[in-house]
């Protein structure tokens, strides 16, 4: 049986270890750039990466898993996807702090309502559309929601 837990694990690690150090790097860097003057959306360029990851990931992932080819491939594409939420899920994280510092506590909990009622939605979806569409088009509409959402962010 295929388990996915190790790539996504790699794929969480090496992602946030990488933009932990480089976001405050480009935060410096921006700063300096606009005249020692910080802002929220200086917290957001790891977005960039995170959001074609996520799902060039799921495309890689799915369409691998369906047609058989070897173990690597859909690993390849779990790695990526552990990367794409990672890099998200930091950026969007810290960017909250920094906009609502005095309320910071409140609003990342909003955050991680909207996150919990998602990751509560999708399980009572998910089993009928991977059964109806197969995982190849199921999660390429996966991506295409992800690509939707995530480059107008």
């Amino acid at each position: 049986m295929f388990d996915f837990r190790l790539p996504f694990l790699a794929g969480l690690t090496g992602a946030s270890q990488f933009n932990a150090r480089a976001m405050d790097h480009i935060y410096t860097y921006l700063k300096k750039k606009n005249g020692d003057n910080g802002r929220p959306e200086y917290r957001l360029p790891s977005m960039v990466p995170g959001t074609l990851l996520l799902p060039a990931g799921l495309l890689i992932n799915s369409w691998a898993a369906q047609n058989h080819v070897h173990w690597i491939v859909p690993d390849i594409g779990t790695t990526l996807i552990g990367a794409g939420i990672i890099l998200n899920f930091q950026s969007v994280q810290i960017y909250v702090v920094d906009t609502f510092s005095l309320h910071a506590a409140s609003a990342l909990t909003a955050v991680s309502f909207l996150r919990s009622v998602a990751g509560f939605g999708f399980p009572l979806f998910a089993p009928e559309m991977y059964k109806a569409l197969g995982f190849g088009k199921g999660d390429t509409i996966l991506a295409a929601v992800a690509i939707a959402i995530g480059c107008p962010a």
